[in-house]
């Protein structure tokens, strides 16, 4: 895409490693603790600079968040090193389960499944949320037809149901019958979005098709194996999905509000209407759960590395109100006191296991 803030998204990996690359040298130049020094969880400076090597993955969406506080804080701790990646949730908490990696991010709170994939490992796990995050329905930003949704609109076009839709009106009969917003008109039916690997496919089933979906199990209509058409292009990458959408005026899909925000110009942001009215998202209605499909994000540490000392500081800076920062420079939504002061209780106390 043209839209230079767009390309900046897409090199923050590289642009995180030069960064930190740059601080490993700058180290060597300078000889002030004021400079290295640690943040506590006050965000007020520590005692030393921290050593060691700090390893990341997980959801693509809590990425840039990671990112841009692995930045902030290698500046201040140069001696540690960071592998940040952003796969997917999913992947996230198969390789914390598998043993590889200290910290793990989720766009949506850890499942069961996971949760006992880990107790079996013998891993202990410490569960913080780090921000709030909507989901937006997008379209190509030159698409003039759509402005609204409602969940039975959403479900008509992407359920499983609408498998081999390959037309918007395609869906007008199943809209009609789940009592849409419809008839749709248009061309091409070109769907975009995150695939199973995403904490975001997740969160979007569970938010905003679940209800509809289930529903439909019960009558007999809708396969009770699959929520989600299969039939549509599927990507780990967000910047895919933006791509997709934006290259077809017809398109539909659905992505992380920051990532859906900061490409304004070639997507279009679809308001959504769970009975209230529509919404848009936005930062104060995503946070107010004003829209309606919103959802927290999480960062996991294992319990047994939680007393590395890279592994404390980082985290301490990271729930420090210094680490808040980045959170909203990300593009998304603080947590409010309450949830921030429960996450902070439990790295403090050490508390292990679901607590949200």
């Amino acid at each position: 895409m043209a839209d230079p803030c767009s390309s900046l998204r897409r090199g923050m990996k590289l642009a995180v490693a030069l960064l930190i690359a740059f601080a490993l040298f700058a180290a060597g130049c300078s000889s002030s603790d004021d400079d290295l020094s640690a943040e506590n969880s006050s965000g007020q400076n520590g005692a030393a600079s921290s050593s060691g090597s700090i390893s990341v993955t997980g959801s693509s969406t809590v990425e840039p968040i990671t990112n841009l506080l692995a930045e902030a804080f290698a500046a201040k701790n140069p001696n540690v090193a960071f592998s940040v990646a952003g796969p997917g949730s999913g992947d996230g908490h198969k390789a914390a389960c598998a043993g590889e990696v200290p910290i793990w991010n989720s766009s949506r709170q850890i499942m069961d499944s996971e949760d006992e994939c880990l107790a079996e490992a013998g891993i202990g796990f410490i569960e913080l949320r780090v921000g709030i995050d909507g989901i937006s329905v997008i379209t190509a930003a030159a698409n003039d037809t759509v402005d609204c949704l409602n969940f039975a609109d959403v479900y008509s076009l992407v359920g499983v149901e609408s498998t081999g839709f390959s037309s918007w009106t395609d869906a007008n009969s199943l809209n009609a019958e789940l009592g849409g917003t419809g008839p749709f008109s248009g061309g091409a039916l070109e769907i975009f979005a995150p695939g199973e690997e995403s904490g975001t496919f997740d969160s979007f089933i569970e938010i905003a098709l679940e209800d509809v979906w289930e529903s439909r199990v019960e009558e007999g209509h809708a396969d009770e194996n699959f929520a989600v058409r299969p039939d549509y292009n599927a990507s780990a990458n967000d910047n895919v999905i933006i791509d997709g959408i934006a290259g077809n005026d017809s398109s539909l899909g659905w992505v992380g509000f920051a990532f859906a925000d900061e490409n304004r110009d070639v997507v279009k942001l679809l308001e959504i209407d769970d009975g209230d009215g529509c919404v848009s998202p936005t930062p104060e209605t995503i946070a107010s759960a004003e829209f309606p499909i919103a959802r927290f994000l999480y960062t996991y540490i294992d319990a047994a590395q939680a007393s590395d000392p890279a592994i404390k500081a980082f985290v301490d800076f990271m729930l420090s109100d210094e680490g808040q920062i980045y959170v909203v420079e990300a593009g998304y939504v603080n947590l409010d006191s309450t949830d921030l002061e429960q996450s902070r209780s439990n790295w403090t106390n050490l508390t292990t296991g679901k607590n949200f």
